[in-house]
């Protein structure tokens, strides 16, 4: 009696043991989501977030063919997680040698979604253009709420790059000559690097074996024209251009210049000639010939069984 009353006790515990089990475990995770909660509560630091993002704003000067030259901005953050990405729609100010001067203001442009923004030499500033030989282009760009507010400087010295040919008995060469500006006249520039290429669809073909050439003392940088046959316009035309990329002192500049060194392009068009991708009165002779022959056997079969239908049935009606 006393062994069945202790089983039963021993089973009433049991019972409530399960029973108070979840309220247990219920509590146990409750203590610990509460740090959690708390923690996501704080408020984040947003010093924190700006001191481990760099703002950086890029200004090149380039100039084509010795006319009205052009700025490009570009606007990036760096960052140790991302490294550099664009920053769109970022506000930029530029002015010409004085900051934040109105008559001095360039343009106010706010850059794409890639971060970019072109922006050309307005006329109402050719007067202070001229005053001098070299200038500073200041761009100021305001912060956002990914971009901190910053300011990009970027000098520049007046010069214009000239080329030309020269044809001998032994070859062709091709000359550039790089100036700059000092007061009226226009003297060279020793030491500037720049290629010699002639322009293809891909992009740019050097004419010689040589990556750069570098102006002597009287500006001057020549390199022979090797390519041979190379294929140019219907008149046998090609361009060859100059280029300087991002100098110090000039900034990136550009000359084209077109001369009959190429061979003609002569065009044959193929749209009349018989093929399988011709329209349906130029195909292949031998493919009209196939289909016609399937075209009348499959008829003639048909018409063949017609008349022996109508011949049985007509046998039949006579019997009767």
């Amino acid at each position: 009696m006393r062994k069945k009353r202790f089983n039963k006790l021993r089973f009433y515990l049991f019972c409530l043991l399960l029973a108070g089990l979840p309220l247990a475990l219920y509590s146990q995770e409750d203590s610990t989501a509460a740090p959690a909660e708390e923690k996501a509560e704080e408020p984040a630091d947003p010093s924190a977030e700006t001191s481990a993002r760099e703002s950086l704003v890029y200004l090149q000067y380039f100039v084509k063919n010795n006319r009205v030259p052009y700025l490009k901005v570009q606007t990036k953050t760096k960052s140790e997680e991302k490294g550099f990405q664009s920053a769109p729609k970022v506000p930029v100010s530029i002015y010409l040698d004085k900051d934040s001067v109105k008559e001095a203001l360039v343009a106010n442009v706010i850059t794409d979604a890639h971060g970019e923004s072109i922006i050309s030499l307005p006329p109402s500033l050719a007067a202070l253009w001229n005053e001098a030989d070299a200038h500073s282009f200041i761009a100021n760009a305001a912060a956002t709420k990914d971009f901190d507010a910053t300011t990009k400087t970027t000098e520049v010295t007046i010069a214009k790059l000239e080329l030309d040919t020269v044809t001998t008995e032994t070859g062709r060469s091709v000359v550039a000559h790089v100036l700059k500006k000092e007061g009226t006249s226009w003297v060279p520039m020793p030491d500037i690097e720049l290629k010699l290429t002639a322009k293809r669809y891909g992009g740019y073909l050097n004419i010689s074996d040589e990556e750069t050439y570098t102006t002597d003392s009287s500006g001057k940088a020549e390199g022979e024209f090797k390519p041979v046959n190379l294929p140019g316009d219907n008149g046998g035309n090609i361009e060859l251009v100059a280029l300087i990329d991002d100098n110090d002192m000039v900034g990136s500049m550009q000359t084209v210049m077109k001369v009959p060194w190429g061979s003609p392009l002569h065009f044959e068009s193929r749209f009349e000639e018989r093929s399988l991708w011709s329209r349906g009165s130029r195909a292949p002779i031998w493919l009209i010939f196939m289909a016609s022959a399937c075209i009348i056997g499959v008829w003639s079969v048909i018409i063949y069984l017609f008349t022996r239908i109508y011949q049985i049935r007509k046998l039949g009606v006579e019997e009767k």
